[in-house]
C-alpha cells in the first residue's frame, strides 16, 4: 500500500466516528482498482467491505482530474447495488502529483427523509387547500429526480462489480439483444467497457462473455484489437 494512503487510515476512523453511523467513509487505493477499498467505516450504509472494487465513476474522475489542481469533488449522487441513493463526496490522495487514492464520504439521506415526511404530514394538516395526494406526488417527483441523477453504483465486490449492469445498459442503448449483435456490435460493447476501465476488475471478461453469449477467448481477442486501435 502507498505510504500516503496508509497514513490516512486513522483519519478514516476519525471521520466515521465524527460524522455518525449514517455516513460511510471509504479509503481507496486506486493502484489496485479491482479491490481498491482498503479501509471502510460504517460499511453497512452501502453493504461494502474491505476488498470491494473502485467504481467506474471513481476511475473516470481520476482520469478527468488526475492532472489538474483540483483536490476534491462534492455533492454527487451515488447508489447502492439495491438502488438506494447516497450523497457522495471524494477527496483525492496524491503522491508526487499523481492521484493514487481517494477518501469517499457517502451519506445515507434516509433519516432526513423520514424527518421530512413527518414534517410534511404535520404541515399538511394545517395547510388550507392542500391534500395528502398533492404532498406525496411532489415528494415522489423530487426523490425520483434525485435517484435518477446518480453517477455511480457502489459495488460490493468481484461478483457484483457493475460489469454485467454496464453490458446490459449498453445493449439496451443499442436496441439489441446478445443474439442480434454482430461482431462489430460486440466490439463496440468491449470498446465502451474498456473506456470505463471495466476490464481492470478480475473476472470481468468472463462476465462480459456470458452476457454476450460468446467465449472468453473471443472477448480477449476483441479487447486486444480495441487496445491496438487505441
Amino acid at each position: 500500500m502507498n505510504s500516503k494512503i496508509a497514513e490516512l487510515m486513522p483519519f478514516v476512523d476519525f471521520l466515521g466516528a465524527a460524522l455518525g453511523s449514517a455516513t460511510e467513509v471509504v479509503l481507496h487505493d486506486l493502484t489496485e482498482p479491482g479491490n481498491s477499498v482498503v479501509k471502510i467505516v460504517n460499511g453497512h450504509v452501502s453493504g461494502r467491505n474491505v476488498g470491494a472494487p473502485a467504481t467506474d465513476f471513481a476511475r473516470a474522475i481520476v482520469r478527468e482530474y488526475g492532472d489538474s489542481n483540483i483536490n476534491f469533488v462534492t455533492d454527487y449522487v451515488s447508489k447502492t447495488v439495491d438502488g438506494r441513493p447516497l450523497q457522495g463526496s471524494s477527496y483525492f490522495i496524491r503522491d508526487e502529483g499523481k492521484v493514487v487514492g481517494m477518501i469517499c464520504v457517502n451519506i445515507d439521506p434516509q433519516p432526513f427523509r423520514s424527518l421530512e415526511d413527518a414534517l410534511n404530514v404535520f404541515m399538511e394538516a394545517y395547510r388550507h387547500g392542500g391534500s395528502e395526494e398533492y404532498r406525496d406526488a411532489n415528494l415522489d417527483a423530487v426523490r425520483a429526480a434525485y435517484s435518477s441523477s446518480s453517477v455511480e453504483t457502489l459495488s460490493l465486490g468481484v461478483n457484483d462489480a457493475g460489469v454485467v449492469e454496464q453490458v446490459r445498459a449498453l445493449m439496451a442503448s443499442m436496441g439489441k439483444t446478445p443474439s442480434e449483435l454482430d461482431q462489430a456490435g460486440r466490439m463496440e460493447v468491449v470498446r465502451k467497457l474498456e473506456e470505463t476501465g471495466a476490464f481492470l476488475i478480475k473476472g470481468a471478461a468472463a462476465d462480459v462473455a456470458c452476457e454476450l453469449h460468446v467465449s472468453v477467448p473471443s472477448i480477449y481477442r476483441y479487447l486486444q484489437k480495441v487496445r491496438r486501435e487505441g
